[in-house]
C-alpha cells in the first residue's frame, strides 16, 4: 500500500517532484528571455542610453523606474490565488512581447513607459511561476526546482548576451528588442498552454469523492508539519524570520543592483571593453551564476535555505573589498582580475537570492501568490532605487564607493538572516 502523504487543508498534495519537471522546463525557457529582457539594456546601457540620446545616468534611472512595474505585483498575486496563473503566464508574455517590439523607438518618453509595462508582465509571470512550485513541490525538495528556473539569469548571460551583442554590433542598439520580445512572447503563451492542459488533465484524473484540487495557480498549503519545520528550520519565532526574509529582500537586491547597474559602462570605459569582449566577460558572469545556483541545488535542502543564504551573502561582500583594496595597484585596473572579482561576487549574490527564495511561498501557504508578490514588491522597489542611486554614486564618488556600499548591504543582510536563526528550536511534530 502506498504511504499516505501530507496536504493541506484542501486535500491536495503536492507531486512528487519528478513529476512537475515538463512544466518547469517551460518555465524555464519562458524565463531565460524574460531575465534577457532584465538584464541586456544594463550590460548594453553606453550603446542604448547613447542611441535614445540620453546620459548613462539617467538610463539608470529609467532602468531604475523600470523596476516600479513590479508594484503591480499583487494585482496578478491576486489572479493567480484565483486560479488564473496560466492565463496570467500567457498574458504576461504577450505584454512583454509587444513593449519590447515598441521600446525599439527613438521617442524616449514612449520608451520610459513600455519599459515599465514590460516589467509589470515579467514579474507576473515569475510570480505565477513561483506559487505554482510552491503549490506543486515539497519544500524539502524545491531549491532543487527552482535552482534550476533560476540557472536561467545565468542562461541569459552565456547565451542571450552575446547573440544580444553580435546583434548590437551590427545593426544597433534596438535588435535586442527586436529579437528578445517576440519569441518571449511565444514561448510564455506556449507554457501557458501546456500548463492549462496539465491542470486540466490532472482535474479529469482525479477519483470520484476525491477532494478537488485548485485549478491553475492555486496556492494551497502544500506541505506538512515535517516539511515546514524543515522550511522554517525550526526557528522558535516565526515572525523574526519573517521580518528577516523581508529585510533580505531589501538588502540584497539593492546591494546587488548599486553594482550591477554601472558594472557594464565600468567595462567598456575604466576596462575599455568592447562590445564583443562586453559580452564575454558577462557570459563569465552567467558561469558564475551557474555555480552559486549548482551550489544552491546541491545544499540548501540538506543544510537549509536560510543558513545557505547567510552565508552567501556574507561572502558577497569579500570580492568588492578586494576590488577596493587593489583600486590604486597594476592589478586592480587590468580586465581580467576585475572581472574575476565580479565574478566571485554574482556567484555569492545568486547563491544567497536562490536559496532564500523557497522560504517566501512558506510565509502564506494559504495565499502564496500574495506571499510571492510581497516579495516582488519589496525586492522590485528596492532595486529601482538602487538603479538611480548606484548611478549618482557611480559618476558622483567613482565605482569604489559603489563597491563599499554594496558590501556593507552584504554585511546588513547576512546579519539579518543570522538573527533569524537565533533562539532555542522547536521540537519537530
Amino acid at each position: 500500500m502506498t504511504p499516505p502523504r501530507e496536504g493541506g487543508p484542501d486535500g491536495h498534495t503536492p507531486q512528487d517532484h519528478r513529476h512537475v519537471w515538463p512544466t518547469v522546463r517551460g518555465f524555464a525557457a519562458t524565463r531565460l528571455l524574460g531575465n534577457l529582457f532584465v538584464r541586456a539594456p544594463y550590460v548594453f546601457i553606453t550603446e542604448i542610453s547613447r542611441g535614445l540620446g540620453v546620459s548613462v545616468e539617467t538610463m539608470t534611472v529609467v532602468l531604475g523606474v523600470r523596476e516600479l512595474g513590479g508594484l503591480g505585483s499583487p494585482v496578478a498575486g491576486r489572479l493567480v490565488d484565483n486560479g488564473h496563473g496560466a492565463a496570467v503566464i500567457a498574458a504576461g508574455g504577450v505584454l512583454v512581447g509587444i513593449s519590447c517590439l515598441l521600446a525599439a523607438t527613438p521617442w524616449f518618453p514612449v520608451f520610459v513607459v513600455v519599459m515599465v509595462l514590460g516589467a509589470f508582465a515579467k514579474n507576473s509571470i515569475d510570480l505565477a511561476q513561483n506559487a505554482w512550485v510552491g503549490h506543486e513541490v515539497p519544500v524539502t525538495k524545491r531549491a532543487r526546482v527552482i535552482g534550476f528556473i533560476e540557472t536561467t539569469w545565468a542562461g541569459s548571460f552565456l547565451l542571450g548576451v552575446p547573440i544580444i551583442g553580435f546583434a548590437t554590433d551590427r545593426f544597433g542598439w534596438r535588435s535586442g528588442f527586436l529579437i528578445t520580445g517576440p519569441i518571449l512572447a511565444l514561448l510564455a503563451v506556449g507554457s501557458g498552454a501546456s500548463l492549462r492542459r496539465s491542470q486540466q488533465g490532472a482535474a479529469e484524473d482525479e477519483p470520484v469523492g476525491a477532494p478537488a484540487a485548485r485549478p491553475t495557480g492555486s496556492t494551497a498549503t502544500s506541505t506538512g508539519s515535517a516539511a515546514t519545520h524543515h522550511a522554517l528550520e525550526a526557528i522558535a519565532n516565526p515572525a523574526r524570520l519573517r521580518r528577516a526574509i523581508w529585510a533580505f529582500f531589501c538588502l540584497q537586491p539593492f546591494s546587488q543592483m548599486l553594482v550591477f547597474a554601472v558594472n557594464g559602462d565600468w567595462f567598456a570605459g575604466h576596462l575599455a571593453m568592447s562590445n564583443t569582449q562586453l559580452s564575454f566577460a558577462t557570459a563569465a558572469l552567467g558561469v558564475a551564476e551557474l555555480v552559486g545556483v549548482a551550489w544552491v541545488i546541491a545544499y540548501a535542502d540538506r543544510l537549509g535555505p536560510v543558513r545557505v543564504g547567510g552565508v552567501a551573502i556574507g561572502l558577497a561582500a569579500i570580492p568588492s573589498l578586494i576590488l577596493i583594496a587593489m583600486s590604486n595597484s597594476a592589478v586592480g585596473n587590468s580586465a581580467v582580475f576585475g572581472v574575476a572579482m565580479l565574478l566571485l561576487m554574482d556567484l555569492a549574490m545568486e547563491a544567497s537570492f536562490v536559496a532564500t527564495l523557497p522560504i517566501v511561498t512558506e510565509l502564506d501557504v494559504d495565499n502564496r501568490g500574495r506571499s510571492v508578490a510581497q516579495a516582488f514588491v519589496v525586492m522590485l522597489v528596492s532595486r529601482a532605487v538602487a538603479s538611480a542611486a548606484g548611478g549618482a554614486i557611480y559618476t558622483r564618488l567613482g565605482f569604489n564607493a559603489t563597491l563599499l556600499t554594496s558590501a556593507t548591504l552584504c554585511v546588513a543582510g547576512c546579519a539579518a538572516l543570522t538573527w533569524a536563526r537565533r533562539g532555542p528550536r522547536l521540537e519537530a511534530t
